[in-house]
């Protein structure tokens, strides 16, 4: 196993044949050479030995001394080449040719993702954290209510926590228009109220259930997280952490979130399917129709946090724009002003439930690559308390 050594971008080795290994923070990653023979260096790039680097980058060293395995399959050697046999597998099962090698299309510590050409089109192959295993049941659940466009699962391996998916085409959301946008929220919303009273059936199919009570406990249990809201300001989590002031702020509004759960439980909004990361890159926008994708987090419960995710980096005239189109989509199941009164209590509890899913998951990948996760934490943190001065909603998004 080798090292490029250069500070300009390594996940990009223009000229040289590799796949990502692994990646040790936000600018450091370890790259395997694909086939036998050492590649030709480009400009600027150099391949060593850790021994020829070792007291160089911390990081790098650190790397080299752990003892304990990988968080994640695709971290380990040898996980390209059994996943390349089984998407080969999977092809000559159906009839189809590969026309080329696969691409990496991402490799980080929730999922590697890797697209195939073939004779028919490109596959896509997905693997993901245990946690998050339950995407592909969910979304042919989702695509036999025929309601919408999903993806198209074409192959499982449940062992591996892979599975294959064609390639769906269409134009990501954050390159759409913000016409086209606002009709993306309203295909989720159509989505969310086809599901009422399928709880059952979601959960089912691999969909979590967060109820109030789970969220009150959710609530608690994240405001007690001191490792998290005490940790001291690292280049692991690029500086962000809180300060000792926003700390005591935010641990501080545990009992206004528990009433803020007992007011939204009241409003009584009907629980659905919750994507959970739902942002315009988990949208993409075909010729006639609008499809929904990476169901990984969906949850059963209020409708109404999906909305942080969506209005994560919107503008204040958009974001109203936003609620506006939400909230007259379901205007046939609840009046657009009982949701927008429910909205005033659910949006700090949205915050609290995209810090509750970013835990997890640093939780799960453990401290070599929670560095994915905690300034995406801290950042929802501030937005919490931003809303949390803000109770008669005159900001309507996450931004003034």
């Amino acid at each position: 196993m080798r090292y490029p050594v250069n500070s300009v971008d390594p996940w990009r080795v223009e000229g040289l044949t590799t796949v990502v290994l692994e990646p040790l923070d936000f600018t450091t990653v370890v790259l395997l050479a694909a086939g036998g023979t050492r590649p030709v260096s480009a400009d600027g790039f150099a391949w060593h030995g850790h021994e020829a680097v070792t007291g160089q980058s911390l990081v790098l060293d650190c790397w080299a001394a752990r003892s304990r395995p990988p968080a994640s399959d695709w971290f380990r050697p040898g996980w390209f080449e059994r996943a390349e046999s089984y998407i080969d597998g999977e092809i000559k099962a159906a009839g189809r040719v590969r026309l080329g090698p696969s691409r990496q299309i991402k490799h980080w510590s929730m999922s590697a993702v890797l697209r195939t050409p073939t004779d028919r089109g490109d596959v896509y192959l997905k693997a993901v954290l245990p946690r998050l295993a339950r995407e592909p049941d969910i979304t042919r659940y989702l695509a036999s209510l025929r309601i919408a466009p999903f993806a198209t699962i074409t192959a499982m391996s449940p062992g591996d926590r892979w599975w294959l998916a064609e390639d769906f085409g269409g134009v990501d959301g954050w390159v759409v228009s913000k016409e086209q946008r606002r009709a993306c929220l309203t295909q989720l919303v159509m989505v969310q109220k086809e599901t009422i009273h399928r709880g059952d059936e979601l959960i089912a199919a691999g969909c979590v259930p967060l109820t109030p009570t789970s969220i009150a406990d959710g609530v608690r249990s994240t405001m007690a997280r001191d490792d998290i809201w005490r940790a001291p300001k690292l280049p692991k989590n690029l500086g962000r952490a809180l300060t000792d002031e926003e700390a005591d702020r935010l641990q501080a509004l545990t009992p206004y979130l528990v009433e803020c759960d007992e007011r939204l439980d009241e409003a009584a909004i009907p629980a659905t399917i919750v994507h959970r990361d739902f942002h315009p890159g988990n949208v993409v926008v075909r010729d006639d129709e609008i499809l929904l994708h990476d169901w990984s987090f969906a949850t059963v419960t209020n409708p109404l946090f999906d909305l942080a995710s969506w209005l994560h980096d919107a503008s204040e005239p958009d974001a109203a724009a936003y609620l506006d189109a939400c909230f007259a989509a379901w205007a046939d199941t609840v009046a657009p002003e009982r949701m927008r009164g429910a909205w005033r209590v659910a949006k700090p509890l949205a915050a609290v439930v995209e810090m509750m899913k970013l835990i997890e998951l640093a939780d799960i990948v453990g401290p070599d690559h929670d560095f994915n996760w905690l300034p995406m934490t801290y950042g929802w943190a501030r937005r919490l308390l931003n809303a949390a001065t803000d109770p008669h909603l005159t900001i309507n998004g996450w931004r003034k």
